[in-house]
């Protein structure tokens, strides 16, 4: 499916880091799945539009037609999803520093357990929506790519003004950590959603999938916007059914 090589482009290429392993065995670290057996957290739903976006950006296609084509695409003939790698999927498996092993049998392990988390997450993000988040967050996407294109040439020039200059130097090469912006500063100012909540999740998607110092950088970035752009947000909006905790 189309959202697999997007999704494999900006998986940060790393050393295992041994936290991943822990984070994994943590059963209040793992996914909110509903009684339905699909996705329930917003961290999933801003999860998707993150990928749909920065496809739309590497096809030069508008998200909205994008997401609505995954969304009633076909399944191919004899697919079957295995709901249980919805459990193992874990939206907080951040990367890290490179790390050093004592034994040859330890990095295996490592390297073993990496490439398990890659396999979860490749059958997860290139399976169709449907089968994996809840109508909720499904409609909650959807209102963010909604924002995201709304805002789009209005937030281009607030970025502009916000990211430091190599990131300006070489845009092509910093897509995905200008799509957390524009779809993190369309939250706050289309959806009201509480900045704080949504800086925190922008900061989690850069430390998922970016690499150096985007967090931080994207950290700043945020807030400079709050600051200087976005007014006084309101703690929250609550109307239509738009789930805002995390």
């Amino acid at each position: 499916m189309p959202i697999r090589s997007s999704v494999r482009a900006f998986t940060v290429e790393e050393a295992p880091d041994k936290s991943r392993k822990s984070v994994m065995g943590t059963k209040e670290m793992l996914p909110k799945i509903d009684k339905s057996g699909r996705f329930c957290s917003p961290r999933a739903a801003r999860e998707l539009a993150l990928l749909i976006v920065y496809a739309a950006c590497l096809e030069g296609s508008d998200p909205i037609r994008l997401f609505e084509r995954r969304m009633n695409a076909r399944r191919e003939p004899g697919y079957e999803f295995d709901k249980e790698s919805l459990l193992q999927y874990n939206h907080m498996s951040f990367g890290g520093p490179p790390v050093t092993t004592e034994t040859i049998e330890e990095a295996d392990e490592l390297l073993s357990n990496d490439e398990k988390e890659s396999e979860i997450e490749a059958e997860v993000l290139s399976a169709p929506p449907k089968l994996v988040y809840s109508k909720l967050l499904l409609r909650f996407s959807r209102k963010l790519l909604v924002a995201v294109v709304d805002k789009w040439d209005s937030h281009v020039l607030v970025i502009d003004k916000v990211v430091p200059p190599n990131w300006k130097n070489e845009p092509a090469g910093r897509i995905l950590e200008l799509c957390i912006l524009h779809l993190a500063m369309s939250e706050i100012s289309v959806l009201g959603t509480r900045h704080q909540i949504v800086i925190n999740e922008a900061v989690d998607l850069a430390k998922r999938f970016c690499d150096g110092a985007a967090p931080r950088i994207i950290n700043g970035c945020l807030r400079t916007f709050v600051k200087n752009h976005a007014g006084n947000p309101s703690e929250s909006k609550q109307d239509q059914g738009i789930p805002v905790q995390v």
